[in-house]
């Protein structure tokens, strides 16, 4: 009898049910994949099951596994935290850089590279709570093949480090960008409103925190600021790594916005939550990050104030002056008509 998988997901303790199709030897491969994540407690009843599905073969079950487990703890994780589609590391004193990206921009490889000099935390997905506590997803590295489905490596059998015997707190967060035609990796601060709409789409579930841009914009600030980090090969991040890890703090000036409980002939009743930023607003839409720049901050303002057109025109001439050409009414008409097709303003 094969004894039970249990695995440390982000903080969850995940079930793996092998099924009966598996013979003896793809059970241990299947348990070998996973030995970075095996869980030490072995009395708590796991959080979630999952099943394997080997119907098609072995191979693409264990790529299908590793997509089932993370959406599984995604789903249970839900308005509870944070979560990057990122690949992460740590240093000795549990600090964690989520190097955030989408599929294909490399974070498996740079795993491996970072992960042979830090503790590997994840190659898939960062989470962390309100106090920026980070809890390891050491699952598989899913190393790309050419024709074939990925190949899930042990972090033991890609030679990683394990995590410290520290708790994991998250201390950065850097967007990666991989430009083979650079000499050297180069590091730049992100300012908020720049750095929210690459963010937004690599987070899983932030529309369902109660003021979700309020929620992310702090993390960036408890964090000192969000960086970008461009670079020639994976190889050449880990010399820089202490400037990462020791950038001074660059958090931007962000303050939130009240919701109307109720509005005036333009409504924007449909925002779950918007903050500004230097000269943006940011405003999020259902599940939809939008960034107004211009008279755009101010025609919404004045609508969430419930002005109507001439309102919105008089608020606008106020804050920008009469335009040097064309007439005021025409541009801030176009312009709320942008911002309606747009769904960032509804017509009530």
């Amino acid at each position: 009898m094969t004894a039970d998988l249990v695995v440390d997901v982000l903080g969850l303790r995940v079930l793996i049910e092998p099924g009966d199709a598996l013979d003896a030897a793809e059970h241990e491969r299947l348990r070998a994949a996973w030995s970075g994540a095996i869980s030490a407690d072995a009395a708590t009843t796991p959080d979630l099951t999952v099943s394997f599905n080997a119907e098609a073969s072995f191979d693409q079950g264990m790529e299908q596994l590793t997509v089932d487990v993370t959406l599984a703890a995604l789903e249970a994780l839900r308005g509870r935290a944070l979560m990057f589609h990122a690949a992460g590391v740590a240093d000795a004193e549990g600090r964690v850089v989520a190097f955030v990206g989408p599929s294909g921009r490399g974070k498996t490889t740079l795993s491996r590279a970072l992960g042979r000099r830090f503790g590997y935390v994840s190659d898939e997905t960062i989470a962390a709570d309100e106090g920026r506590s980070v809890h390891p997803y050491r699952k598989p590295l899913s190393v790309v093949r050419k024709d074939l489905p990925k190949e899930q490596v042990s972090p033991v059998d890609a030679g990683l480090l394990p995590v410290p015997a520290v708790p994991l707190r998250l201390d950065g967060l850097v967007l990666i960008d991989r430009d083979p035609e650079l000499d050297a990796p180069q590091l730049s601060t992100v300012p908020l409103a720049e750095a929210l709409p690459e963010l937004v789409t690599q987070m899983s579930y932030l529309r369902d925190h109660p003021a979700p841009l309020q929620s992310i914009a702090r993390l960036c600030d408890a964090v000192g600021g969000v960086r970008m980090l461009r670079y020639p090969d994976a190889e050449t991040v880990p010399a820089i790594m202490p400037e990462i890890l020791g950038a001074e703090p660059a958090a931007s000036e962000w303050h939130p916005l009240a919701l109307p409980a109720a509005s005036g002939p333009y409504g924007v009743a449909q925002a779950r939550d918007a903050i500004r930023s230097d000269d943006y607003l940011i405003v999020m839409v259902e599940s939809e990050l939008k960034v107004l720049d211009g008279i755009a901050p101010v025609i919404w303002q004045a609508a969430a104030d419930g002005a109507d057109l001439d309102g919105i025109i008089a608020a606008v001439v106020d804050a920008h002056g009469e335009p040097p050409t064309g007439a005021a009414r025409q541009i801030v008409e176009d312009a709320v008509d942008e911002l309606v097709v747009a769904g960032v303003l509804s017509r009530d």
